[in-house]
C-alpha cells in the first residue's frame, strides 16, 4: 500500500514539474514577444525617417502656377513675398517676424484649438518640427479663432500645452494676418522659402507627404545671391554732368532726391508695394544696385534691402544733416542720392538699405 501511494506521488510531482516548465516557457516566450514588438516600433520610425530622407528627389516647381496657386509648388521667381505677421502675444518663443526669420524655411499654420480638422493636422506639424527644426525650418502658428470664446489668451494658453504644441505660436485675434494671406478657411498651411516668398498653399486636412517634400526642397535650395547676374558689378567707370544735364534728364521729383538729396514721402513711392521678382537700377545711370531676393517689407513706407547687388555697387558718406549723423547711399556710377542705409535690417545682413523709389527703375525678370 505504502509503495502504491508513494508511485502515485511521484507520478503526480512529475506531471506538476513537466506543466511549471511548460508554462515557464510559455510566459517567457510572451515576454520575449512584448520585448520584440516595442523595441521594433521604435526602430521602424527610425527606419521610416532614415527612409524619407535617403529617397528624398527635390520637386520640380509647376512653371504654370501663378503666385496664388495652391497645391502646387510655385517658382522662386513667380513667388510673392509674403505679408507680415501682425502684432499678436506669442506662446513658446520672444516675438519675432518673417524679417527676423529669413535664411530658414517658415511654415505658417492658420489653425484655432476649436476646429476639429485644425487638431488633426497637429500630429503632422509637431513631427514636422521635430524633424526639420535643426535643419532649418521654423513652424508659426497663427491662432485665428473662429468664436469668441477661443479668443481667450488663457484658453490659448492651455490648448497649446494641452495639445503639446512645441513651436512658436502667435495670436491673431482679429483675424489681421488671416486677411493679409487671403485665407478663407481652417487649416492652412503656408511654406515660405528663406528669402520669404510663398512657394506653397494648402487648404485643409491631408497632402502631408506633399508638404514634408516642398519643405526639403527648400531647405536644399541654395540662397539665392543678390548679385544675380554676374555682370552687375560696378566695374569703376564714372558719369559725370553739369546740374543742368542731369535736370533736363530727370523728372522734377527725380531731380530733387537724386541731386538736391531730398526724399520722398513714406508709402507714396512706386517700389515700396512691389513683390515682383527683378532687378532694381540707379534712375539715372541704369547701375544695377539691387536685387528683389533682398528685398523685405520693412514697415517705414520706403523700399527696403538688407544688401546690395554688390557692395561696390553703392556709395556710402556720412550725412550730418537735421542735426543728426546718418549712412547715406550713393550710385558708385553718376553719385546720384538714393537713401541711407541702417543698421536695423534682417539677416543675414543686418542692415537696411532705406531708398527712395523715384531713384530706382524697376525691371521684372521672367
Amino acid at each position: 500500500m505504502n509503495y502504491k501511494i508513494t508511485s502515485v506521488l511521484a507520478l503526480i510531482s512529475l506531471v506538476a514539474a513537466i506543466i511549471f516548465t511548460g508554462c515557464s516557457r510559455s510566459v517567457a516566450s510572451k515576454q520575449d514577444s512584448q520585448s520584440a514588438v516595442a523595441t521594433p516600433g521604435k526602430t521602424d520610425k527610425n527606419k521610416e525617417k532614415l527612409n524619407r530622407e535617403a529617397s528624398f528627389v527635390p520637386m520640380t516647381s509647376d512653371e504654370n502656377a501663378g503666385a496664388n496657386a495652391r497645391d502646387a509648388l510655385i517658382a522662386a521667381g513667380k513667388a510673392k513675398a509674403a505679408p507680415a505677421l501682425k502684432e499678436g502675444q506669442w506662446l513658446n518663443s520672444e516675438p519675432t517676424t518673417l524679417e527676423n526669420l529669413r535664411g530658414r524655411v517658415v511654415l505658417v499654420d492658420f489653425w484655432t484649438f476649436g476646429c476639429y480638422n485644425c487638431r488633426n493636422t497637429l500630429p503632422t506639424l509637431k513631427r514636422l518640427d521635430a524633424d526639420y527644426r535643426d535643419k532649418g525650418l521654423t513652424i508659426v502658428g497663427v491662432h485665428t479663432p473662429e468664436s469668441e470664446y477661443e479668443k481667450n489668451f488663457d484658453k490659448i494658453q492651455d490648448a497649446v500645452k494641452r495639445l503639446g504644441i512645441k513651436y512658436p505660436v502667435v495670436t491673431d485675434g482679429g483675424g489681421d494676418t488671416w486677411r493679409e494671406y487671403n485665407i478663407e478657411a481652417w487649416p492652412t498651411v503656408v511654406i515660405l522659402d528663406k528669402q520669404g516668398r510663398i512657394r506653397y498653399t494648402h487648404i485643409g486636412e491631408g497632402a502631408y507627404d506633399v508638404q514634408e517634400k516642398v519643405i526639403q526642397t527648400l531647405l536644399a535650395e541654395k540662397e539665392a545671391k543678390t548679385a544675380s547676374a554676374s555682370n552687375g558689378e560696378y566695374k569703376g567707370e564714372k558719369i559725370v554732368k553739369t546740374e543742368d544735364e542731369w535736370r533736363k534728364q530727370l523728372t522734377k521729383e527725380q531731380f530733387y532726391v537724386m541731386r538736391e538729396k531730398g526724399t520722398e514721402r513714406a508709402f507714396t513711392g512706386e517700389y515700396n508695394d512691389n513683390h515682383e521678382h527683378g532687378d532694381y537700377y540707379c534712375a539715372a545711370c541704369h547701375l544695377k544696385l539691387f536685387s528683389s531676393d533682398a528685398k523685405f517689407e520693412s514697415g517705414t513706407g520706403w523700399p527696403s534691402f538688407y544688401q546690395p547687388i554688390a557692395a561696390i555697387n553703392v556709395t556710402e558718406e556720412t550725412d550730418n544733416s537735421f542735426g543728426s549723423s546718418r549712412t547715406e547711399v550713393l550710385c558708385s556710377r553718376c553719385r546720384s542720392h538714393l537713401g541711407h542705409v541702417f543698421d536695423d535690417g534682417p539677416k543675414p545682413t543686418g542692415l537696411r538699405y532705406c531708398m527712395n523709389s523715384v531713384a530706382l527703375k524697376f525691371e521684372k525678370q521672367n
